[in-house]
Order: structure tokens, then sequence, then C-alpha cells
């Protein structure tokens, strides 16, 4: 899906700063929708779980911005701990950019790359509110697996 200005790559160590900074521009609900908490900054040890990544059992893809290269979304994926060809993914995008289809090919792209890697199943957790996220993994095929204390639990099989 091509997006007229950005570009997508695979997330690396030299994008810890791009990260830090892409952080800084989510508002305070978009913290909160990602990541369950109204987080005031990434800790280092965070920066280097989302940007130290091995492209297969941690893929991370970033979308970038061609005028400045700053980052705008990511999405990703990780193994999940003792479930071989299982993986938890995640997607964010800045603000400004929401609704134009950034979350989409990104998370597409990660998909993908499971499916290339051997994974069979994927998983995602999100708020109940979190109206964005739902439709987007409604969109990719991702089915309700459980619900409880507010949040989601989806999965899509990769399985043919």
């Amino acid at each position: 899906m091509p997006l007229p200005g950005l570009e997508l790559r695979p997330i690396g160590p030299d994008d810890r700063e791009r990260m830090a900074s892409m952080f800084d521009r989510l508002s305070f609900e978009s913290r909160l929708m990602r990541w369950g908490t109204p987080k005031p900054r990434l800790t280092p040890r965070e920066l280097s779980f989302l940007t130290d990544v091995d492209q297969f059992r941690h893929v991370a893809m970033a979308a970038i911005d061609r005028r400045d290269g700053s980052i705008v979304g990511t999405a990703r994926y990780v193994q999940e701990a003792g479930r071989p060809g299982v993986a938890d993914v995640a997607v964010e995008v800045v603000d400004e950019l929401q609704n134009r289809g950034i979350g989409t090919a990104l998370a597409t792209a990660v998909i993908e790359r499971a499916r290339e890697n051997g994974f069979r199943l994927l998983t995602a957790t999100t708020l109940w509110e979190n109206r964005p996220a739902r439709a987007l993994l409604g969109r990719l095929r991702f089915n309700t697996r459980a619900a409880r204390r507010g949040e989601l639990e989806l999965e899509l099989s990769l399985e043919p």
C-alpha cells in the first residue's frame, strides 16, 4: 500500500532517538490506548527493547517521514514466551497522522513477516474503548478470543 511521503522499513538500534521522539508526539490518550497507562516517557530499557530487535522473534517496522526522517508510526510482533509460533502484535501512529492507512500498512507488513517467518498465530490485546484499534484489527481479520476487565484479546490464524 503506497503511502505518499512515507517509507516503510525495519527498525534498528540506530532508531532509539527517533522512537523517543515519536513517543513524545503521542497524546495522553494515545499513550493510554497503546500502553494501557499514561506513560510520561520511555525508559532507556524500553527504548532498547523497542529498537534492538532480531527481525525474527521480534519484528518491528517503522513508517518514516521522508521530509525529516522522523518515525511517525510503528508496528511489531514479539514471540510470546513459551509459545513457539505465537506472537503478540502492537501498532502505534502519531496522532496527527492517524486514520490515513499508516497503521494498516504497517500491520500488514508485520503480518506478512510473521507468515514468512513461520508463525502460525498472532495475538493482540487492546482496551475495549480503543475503537480505532478494534477497527484496524477487525479489518485485518483478527477475531475476539476473550474480553475481561476492559480489555479485548484477539487472534489471527496464519495457517493456510
